[in-house]
């Protein structure tokens, strides 16, 4: 069984620490790919905000943690929880 880790309770300097070990980084608001760009949601097409960022087991898929977002990474992957 998977489980999963919430994020939300961590500090934001703790946040972009994790971030900095994935290639990432953040502006203080956004997620930042490697060449300093905001980094979107490919399941919404939005920007992640350093604040709303989730980051699924056995991945370094940066996505926002909304349900869309979620199921669609799930069943993208093949995953049960």
């Amino acid at each position: 069984m998977t489980q999963i880790v919430s994020l939300q309770d961590m500090s934001d300097n703790m946040k972009k620490l994790l971030l900095e070990e994935l290639g990432f980084s953040s502006d203080g608001t956004y997620v930042l790919d490697s060449d300093k760009k905001i980094h979107y949601d490919k399941y919404i097409n939005q920007p992640v905000k350093i604040s709303n960022m989730a980051i699924l087991p056995g991945s370094t898929i940066i996505i926002d943690d909304n349900p869309l977002s979620i199921a669609s990474y799930l069943e993208e992957h093949d995953i049960d929880i």
